[in-house]
């Protein structure tokens, strides 16, 4: 029996998706959950019957104690207060004192080229750095950036089932296509073409976390993209027209407007963020908005749902 330790595992969205998905493998896969001992455990998590250890994530000895028998760490912490790094380089440490194997730092989101180039995701690569340094003096720890795209649930918002649609995803803000609305604003290449980019649903996330929690020693590697379906940003607007029966009003956004958009930009978040990721996706790049479907190849068992899926399961 492998214990998963899912750091921020309360999280409606992502920490439930992965605590499901473990639970799909109940004979090799135990999930347990570490929560701030401020925080009270959500009711959903409760009746999921999960052990739940709470810790203090300023604490090392707090947190070594919490992984005691813990096999693989998966962090996906959020922290409003800007100590993500410094608690997840306490998690890491903690647990190469407890002997785990294993340590995914909190990524899930566009590839690692990406996050030197959006302001917020800049500082995570002080914990990717750690996880190197770690692996260099502990033979046979392992690590692995888990990345993700956007999540497809942005395309939920607003849906009949919207709560269904959305899969715990808590974020308000309207990207690119707002299908509620029928509006899209798609942002071009240098060149003028329209980007493609990656998208993957929530709970296909969890299906490839469990699947890679399985995959045999020395398989974890830095990069370990995950991907629902990479997709023209026009081709979505298609989906989308298709399956409501009307036409989306399209606006197309020139990449310079979109760059000097963001250098003007004063307000870090949600604003100037959502404009990087903009910015970053009309780069059209292979590491950035596009990802790399290494866990597609590793498990194959995982068959995540297709942009129109989703939209003809929620929109229909």
């Amino acid at each position: 029996m492998i214990t998963i330790a899912v750091a921020g595992g309360s999280s409606a969205g992502l920490g439930r998706s992965i605590l499901t998905a473990l639970k799909q493998y109940p004979d090799q896969l135990k999930g347990v959950v570490l929560g701030r001992a401020s925080s009270k455990t959500p009711q959903w998590l409760e009746k999921m019957g999960v052990e739940v250890r709470k810790v203090d994530y300023s604490s090392v000895d707090s947190l070594t104690a919490a992984l005691q028998g813990v096999h693989t760490v998966i962090c996906v912490l959020l922290a409003k207060d800007g100590t993500g790094e410094s608690s997840q380089i306490n998690l890491l440490n903690a647990g190469l004192r407890a002997g785990i194997s294993r340590f995914a730092p909190t990524e899930f989101g566009c590839g690692l080229l990406a996050n030197p180039r959006v302001d917020i995701l800049r500082p995570r690569h002080i914990v990717t750095d750690a996880c190197r340094e770690a692996q260099q003096k502990h033979p046979g720890f392992e690590y692995a950036c888990f990345n993700v795209g956007l999540f497809m649930n942005y395309l939920g918002y607003g849906a009949p089932d919207e709560e269904g649609a959305l899969n715990g995803l808590n974020d308000t803000w309207v990207w690119v296509w707002d299908v509620k609305g029928m509006k899209a604003a798609i942002p071009l290449t240098k060149e003028g073409k329209v980007p493609r980019m990656t998208t993957t649903e929530i709970g296909d996330v969890g299906k490839f976390v469990a699947a890679a929690c399985l995959l045999p020693k020395g398989s974890w590697k830095e990069d370990f993209g995950m991907v629902g379906e990479t997709i023209h940003m026009d081709e979505v607007v298609k989906i989308i027209e298709s399956v409501r029966g009307k036409k989306m009003e399209v606006t197309f956004r020139p990449y310079d407007q979109v760059v000097e958009e963001n250098q003007k930009e004063e307000i870090v978040y949600p604003n100037k963020f959502w404009g990087q990721l903009e910015e970053m996706v009309a780069r059209n790049a292979v590491g950035e908005g596009i990802v790399n479907p290494v866990l597609n190849e590793l498990c194959p068992e995982v068959r995540p749902m297709s942009v129109e899926q989703y939209v003809r399961k929620f929109w229909s």
